[in-house]
């Protein structure tokens, strides 16, 4: 056997948020380094990932993860303001009060109506049974709730739902949409899962986490996001990290994983981008792209896919583990960017947050203009459109376009294409999807033609090493027990997983740093965050 290239106290695989954050706080602690971080591509970040196009340096496009709730999400908050000192702003989802989200619009089975309408069943094309009408679709969710769970409170703890039965069955054991059907007219159904946006949790995710409603239609929640885009949480953590020592490893994926003596031996082969797709190709042309590491403590902060890539004989063999490592869905997800001279949506009364429609770009977010961004160039009109927003069910409508020619879109200044001032994206849409796209977006805002975008970016999550963009829990799985199980599953492989697969946030990036917190706090003996307060309720 090949002698190790290096031996390291702890390897912390993954570069994403969870994976950012162990290494930072092994790192501080300083009782077991030294720690080295490997990163599977060229970039920390993981499914948090920030764009920024041609002509618009302070309007970011977030093809991942996007805002955080800073009444709620008080990991990311602390770790955003006390360890990394990251300036924020606002992350609107509409108008400035009191009008907010109400003037947003809705396009459904090809009617228009705007937010503050949802309520109104005389303009909702959805004939519901009489007992639903003038209800939107947070309202028909927490109607659904208090029928199914007339006793819990109105915001239940896990544990209270744990206990719930409905019609002879745990709700455990329910799919949120399975369920859903069960109390809702079809009409109904068919309205919440159409306006909802999100196609999330058809694939039978468990109601337990999901039946409370998120209370997302209101739009009243406060968002916040990093003035300089939500990467630099992920990257400043490992900046951070690597001037306390410790050690980064880019384009290094996991192959496989034995059990020696004295820890983990770990392979990895070294990989490199594949232009012009933002996809990861394996470089295995010699020996030297092989890299051997010996590890007293392996920590896997990666969603339940990357997992599975790795070739590590108890995921295959010990039963308990692969059912565990399977205990969520993976959830398929694509975002598509496109890039225009002036926002034309300003005119429509539509500033910030979202219109959603039924059509296959579901949601379009409104992300500003360069002029108005902090730090912005004045008199700099180009803006960016979130054109489509969308997962599982409307995602293989957009695969169809994947070979199509690259969008190479125009120099603002002077028509030309490509311009001068329009490098090409490492990841360009194509002209299929910016088409498609084009004539979505200005049927659900009902003009009859639309300025043409000058650039265009997309991201496809379902890609490997992600496999989708965020995961949910499988009905009938009680993860009270396999998140604890998760964090060190076997007694002899000294290895621990943590992430947002394996949490109760899944797609925020406070289940990730939960599970990475719960990890380090009772597997490494590391006291919690001055700043984070103590009754703060990590999860199971």
């Amino acid at each position: 056997m090949a002698e190790p290239d290096h031996h390291v106290k702890v390897a912390v695989i993954g570069g994403g948020c969870a994976g950012a954050y162990s290494a930072l706080r092994l790192q501080q602690d300083g009782k077991r380094v030294p720690v080295a971080l490997y990163e599977y591509s060229d970039r920390i970040g993981g499914k948090i990932y920030t764009k920024t196009l041609p002509g618009m340096p302070h309007v970011h496009a977030e093809v991942g993860g996007m805002r955080y709730i800073p009444d709620a999400h008080l990991l990311v908050k602390g770790v955003i303001d006390n360890e990394l000192h990251l300036a924020t702003r606002d992350f609107p989802m509409g108008s400035p009060p009191p009008i907010g989200a109400s003037k947003n619009y809705m396009y459904l089975r090809q009617q228009h109506l705007l937010y503050g309408e949802t309520s109104d069943s005389t303009k909702v094309p959805y004939n519901v049974r009489w007992s639903e009408r003038n209800m939107n679709p947070d309202q028909l969710q927490q109607w659904a709730y208090n029928y199914i769970v007339p006793s819990a409170p109105s915001n239940p703890s896990i544990d209270d739902l744990f206990k719930v039965n409905f019609l002879g069955k745990r709700l455990l054991d329910y799919g949120l949409w399975d369920l859903l059907y069960l109390v809702l007219s079809s009409e109904a159904y068919s309205y919440m899962l159409d306006a909802g946006g999100y196609d999330t949790n058809v694939a039978n995710g468990t109601a337990i986490l999901n039946l409370p409603t998120t209370g997302d239609y209101a739009a009243t929640t406060k968002y916040l996001t990093p003035v300089d885009g939500y990467e630099q949480m992920p990257i400043q953590a490992v900046a951070k990290f690597k001037s306390l020592g410790g050690q980064v490893h880019m384009n290094h994926r996991l192959e496989s994983m034995t059990k020696t003596r004295k820890g983990v031996r770990l392979t990895f082969v070294r990989t490199r981008k594949n232009e012009p797709r933002d996809s990861i190709v394996h470089s295995i042309e010699n020996t030297t792209d092989r890299v051997i590491v010996e590890a007293e403590h392996v920590i896997l902060a990666l969603p339940r896919r990357s997992i599975e890539l790795i070739d590590w004989a108890p995921a295959r063999d010990n039963a308990e583990l692969a059912a565990a490592i399977n205990a969520v869905i993976i959830q398929v997800a694509f975002k598509l960017f496109l890039g225009y001279e002036y926002p034309w949506w300003k005119s429509l009364g539509l500033t910030a947050g979202r219109s959603i429609t039924d059509n296959p770009i579901r949601q379009v977010f409104y992300f500003g203009t360069e002029e108005d961004a902090i730090g912005g160039e004045p008199g700099n009109t180009n803006s960016l459109l979130m054109a489509s927003y969308n997962d599982l069910r409307s995602l293989p409508f957009w695969k169809a376009f994947e070979n199509d020619p690259p969008f190479l879109g125009h120099d603002p200044a002077t028509g030309n294409t490509p311009g001068p001032n329009v490098p090409r994206q490492t990841n360009p849409a194509t002209t299929g999807m910016v088409d498609m796209a084009q004539m979505l977006v200005q049927e659900i805002h009902g003009m009859r033609s639309l300025p043409k975008p000058y650039t265009a970016a997309f991201h496809d999550w379902s890609l490997d090493p992600f496999g989708g963009g965020w995961h949910a829990w499988k009905a009938g799985i009680d993860f009270r027990k396999t998140m604890p199980y998760l964090r060190k599953p076997l007694n002899d492989w000294p290895v621990h997983i943590c992430g947002e697969a394996y949490s109760v946030q899944q797609g925020w990036v406070e289940g990730a740093y939960q599970t990475a917190e719960l990890m380090l706090e009772k597997h490494f003996d590391l006291k919690r965050p001055a700043w984070l307060p103590k009754s703060y309720d990590l999860g199971p």
